[in-house]
């Protein structure tokens, strides 16, 4: 909250927030924190006011917000408490209500603060836990969401990112909420619990087999005869405390790929299946065998960009790498999955001297795939 009480400031970090720019996918966040944030008013109202067991009547609609703009630099939304309606429907508590909202906000920073404490308490309301399950569940893993204003135990802003979502939600319930985007294997179709055929089978690296609730007639018309057919998809799925799946929550977009991609994501993926077969000593005696975390990266970055898997040429690194190079207007570039996880992007003009400095990543995150589409084009 700023020095106006009445102004909350969200500040969206990581390559998709830039120039701030709001992706619409992350728009229900901010009817979730008012609803995380109303959940901590609801209970420091009973807390002031013990003999009553009900809440005032208009209590809700006397808290409302307007997004009243977007910030410069990266996304920064502008959440306003609207005073006017407190007047229209609580005239008597405007004053109150204020203290309680601050109140509460400290608090909302105070939980988020500590979410990465060994032991803490969580004394976030019930109906606050499932706030927070929609507030912040579109962020990817190099992404959070600051709160500006505020500041933390170490000093700095208070921020929630997806580590910190997975801690809160999980000391008040066994699952949490987030989003899945990769390729997947179909498998086929099954009957949902009405008994009729609305849902497709994938296999994922990731989660193993899922099961995506869609249209019955999608399924039919653009999904059967396709077994075995690789299948885009973006996802809201429900994990249990230890990551496992447990169910898809929403779907945003699913499709089949085309055959010519098709072919392009089975070469290479056979490509780094035989480079994951190699063990150590396999150049020469010096080559170290390829690690579980560089095939990952790999894995991932076939998924993330398939448009480029017909230019990739796939090698071991002595390291224990998989190096990715392709050719494109001119230039020769190299994508280096390292053993560790982490991703390096390097390239060098081909009828010039021009070379392009290398640039490493913690892994195929949104920095990375933002910087591959700078040097390859849009991704679409």
């Amino acid at each position: 909250m700023t020095s106006d009480s009445q102004c909350f400031l969200l500040r969206y970090v990581g390559a998709r927030f830039e120039k701030h720019r709001l992706p619409l996918d992350v728009l229900p966040d901010l009817s979730a924190f008012r609803d995380l944030l109303v959940s901590y008013v609801k209970s420091e109202w009973r807390a002031t006011h013990e003999g009553r067991v009900r809440l005032p009547k208009g209590f809700e609609k006397s808290i409302a917000f307007d997004l009243a703009g977007i910030g410069d630099g990266c996304a920064i939304p502008k959440l306003v408490w609207d005073r006017d309606a407190t007047q229209l429907y609580l005239p008597e508590f405007k004053d109150e209500l204020e203290s309680l909202m601050e109140a509460s906000y400290s608090k909302l920073i105070q939980l988020v603060d500590g979410a990465a404490d060994v032991v803490t308490t969580n004394n976030l309301p019930p109906e606050g836990v499932r706030a927070l399950n929609r507030f912040g569940s579109g962020l990817l893993d190099d992404e959070r969401i600051e709160f500006l204003g505020s500041t933390g135990k170490d000093g700095n802003v208070v921020y929630i990112d997806s580590y910190r979502r997975k801690r809160l939600i999980t000391r008040g319930r066994d699952s949490y909420e987030t989003r899945f985007e990769d390729i997947g294997k179909l498998l086929g179709a099954e009957k949902d619990a009405d008994g009729i055929t609305g849902v497709i089978v994938v296999n994922t690296v990731q989660h193993g087999t899922i099961r995506i609730p869609m249209a019955p007639e999608r399924v039919k018309d653009e999904f059967g005869g396709s077994i075995d057919e690789d299948v885009q998809f973006r996802l809201m799925i429900e994990l249990d405390n230890k990551d496992i799946f447990k169910r898809v929550v929403d779907v945003f977009d699913v499709d089949l790929i085309d055959a010519a991609l098709v072919a392009n994501l089975e070469r290479c993926r056979a490509r780094i299946k035989s480079i994951a077969a190699l063990g150590d000593g396999w150049r020469d005696g010096d080559g170290l065998a390829v690690s579980e975390k560089a095939v990952v990266a790999a894995e991932r970055l076939l998924a993330a960009r398939p448009r480029l898997a017909g230019s990739y040429h796939i090698y071991p690194t002595d390291e224990g790498g998989i190096l990715f190079e392709f050719v494109l207007a001119g230039w020769d570039y190299a994508i280096e999955a390292k053993s560790h996880g982490a991703v390096e992007i390097y390239g060098v003009q081909m009828e010039g001297s021009a070379n392009l400095d290398s640039k490493e990543f913690a892994g195929v995150d949104a920095e990375a795939l933002k910087f591959l589409d700078s040097l390859a084009g849009d991704p679409l």
